[in-house]
């Protein structure tokens, strides 16, 4: 009764191992017997991969640029207009503060206007009204005995100087009157050319703004073209190295089979590396057959002469037959042995060619294959 073990772990892995190797060699066998593989001699799958990642990378990169570009235009724009908004907000605020200076600030509300009223004399009472003013006392130095200071004509002086300073005053603030409408008139003119500059000044900064963004577009442009030029520069000389290296594989010593590498072996001079043995040189095909020919001379020049001592023998015969029948015995004897002797030297020459023979084929042509050699190929991946 046959006992069938529980089947190890081991066991598993190595029937998972076997599979695996059988997967394997399948998949293997259907890249390695493929024509279009074998003879580009590289994935063309993976090629085709890699030349839409790189158009994929290039349209990623284009997208990003004109992202860049729009960004920068809108950030342009963006700051443009808060630029205005600020001049704008700035111009308001300047007004709002003119406003509330003439509203909450005059010159009246100060607190040192009475030093600077131009009618506090108008404005104020005199030092001394009368002789029995109460403000004047005996210490104000105002009376003082012998003056007249209640009489008609004192009075008319008063009034006439009066009169006077009053004319004085009226034309000072006349002249005050005309000074500050120069001042305000000059500020005005002040405030209008710095207006006038400011929106100048603005006018010039959005033209620099324009030109460096138009700079900055045709700086990119310029980029643009150089990364493209650059990139045709690349690919180009990267189709010269591979069509190099095609020229160079066509052309080398591995696709072309030259005889030569064969005897170009580590050993030392006159031996064989089989791994690159390509066949006979073209100069060592023709040592043999020059050998052969003259092999061929040889045979033909002991033939002639076997045929040429037989004709001497047939007529030696035929003259000893004439001469009588006695001698024919010893004739025939010196005949067996001469034959003897040829067939010696034919045997000579025969194990002289198989000897030949065997060293063509068991030494110079030791490597020769077989079909049975070839046939053993493209039958699995190994």
């Amino acid at each position: 009764m046959l006992n069938f073990a529980k089947p190890l772990p081991k066991d598993h892995a190595e029937v998972a191992r076997q599979i695996k190797s059988r997967l394997f060699d399948e998949e293997r066998k259907k890249r390695i017997f493929n024509p279009a593989s074998r003879t580009i001699g590289i994935d063309k799958d993976a090629l085709d991969r890699q030349v839409h990642e790189k158009k994929m990378l290039r349209e990623q990169e284009k997208a990003k640029e004109e992202a860049y570009s729009k960004k920068l235009l809108q950030d342009c724009a963006t700051s443009i207009r808060l630029d205005e908004q600020n001049r704008k907000k700035q111009k308001q605020i300047d007004l709002e503060i003119l406003d509330y200076r003439r509203k909450h600030q005059a010159p009246e509300t100060r607190r040192e206007y009475d030093l600077n009223d131009p009618l506090q004399f108008k404005k104020g009472q005199p030092s001394r009204i009368d002789d029995h003013d109460p403000r004047v006392t005996v210490s104000s130095g105002q009376r003082f005995e012998g003056e007249e200071g209640n009489s008609k004509e004192y009075r008319n002086e008063q009034i006439q100087q009066q009169r006077v300073w009053l004319e004085m005053q009226v034309r000072e603030k006349r002249i005050a009157d005309e000074e500050a409408k120069n001042a305000e008139r000059t500020w005005q003119e002040i405030e209008e050319m710095t207006a006038q500059r400011a929106q100048s000044l603005a006018c010039l900064e959005n033209e620099c703004r324009k030109k460096l963004v138009e700079a900055t577009y045709r700086y990119n442009q310029a980029l643009a073209a150089e990364k493209e030029m650059n990139k045709r520069i690349a690919e180009t000389e990267n189709n010269e190295d591979k069509m190099a290296e095609v020229y160079n594989a066509m052309t080398g010593d591995f696709l072309t089979e030259n005889p030569e590498l064969g005897f170009n072996s580590a050993l030392g001079p006159g031996k064989i590396c089989k791994s690159l043995y390509k066949g006979l040189t073209p100069a060592m095909k023709q040592a043999i057959y020059e050998e052969q020919a003259k092999q061929r001379h040889e045979l033909k020049i002991k033939r002639e002469a076997f045929e040429k001592r037989e004709k001497d023998w047939a007529e030696l015969l035929n003259m000893l037959a004439k001469c009588g029948t006695l001698s024919d015995r010893e004739m025939q004897r010196k005949k067996w042995t001469l034959e003897q002797e040829i067939t010696d030297f034919n045997l000579r020459l025969a194990n002289e060619k198989k000897k030949e023979q065997e060293y063509f084929n068991n030494v110079l042509y030791k490597g020769q294959a077989s079909e049975e050699f070839f046939n053993q190929f493209n039958k699995t991946t190994r």
